[in-house]
């Protein structure tokens, strides 16, 4: 008799070398009612995957990572598993995302840093859980202002 994968809300694997970003992201996201799955590396990324990409509905993926960069890891994902969700994220400026081969326009991507509701927004419109925009605070704790995600 199989058991099933306890459903909770949407699973999500972040990718990212820094410990620190990978936490924070774990924990906003389980807050929110995400269930999240961590990887250092590609590696570890594609060990994942190998064992739950059904259970995956989003990978966020940082850009730059030692040896096997984000953009790389996501190729070789969407190879495997055409179905799957990409969303990019990176601190570095548009030049550098570039030499690493972000250049579609069209691909899910999240600026470092990021506001609580960038975030969220960027991860429902990512995964497809969302058709239209929603307003969100452009500035940090505490800010006043608000544009269209």
């Amino acid at each position: 008799m199989s058991v099933p994968f306890p459903s909770l809300g949407a699973t999500i694997l972040v990718v990212d070398d820094e410990r620190i970003a990978r936490r924070l992201l774990y924990r906003v996201l389980s807050e929110e009612g995400y269930r999240v799955f961590e990887a250092a590396s590609a590696e570890e990324a594609m060990g994942v995957l190998d064992l739950a990409h059904w259970y995956i509905h989003l990978i966020m993926l940082d850009v730059v990572m030692p040896d096997v960069d984000g953009v790389e890891l996501g190729r070789r994902i969407l190879d495997r598993w055409p179905s799957l969700r990409l969303l990019y994220m990176s601190a570095h400026p548009a030049e550098v995302l570039v030499q690493h081969g972000l250049t579609d326009p069209q691909v899910h991507f999240l600026a470092k840093p990021f506001t609580h509701d960038e975030l969220m927004s960027k991860v429902e419109v990512a995964s497809d859980r969302r058709v239209t925009p929603r307003v969100v605070r452009s500035e940090g704790v505490g800010g006043h202002g608000s544009e269209w995600a």
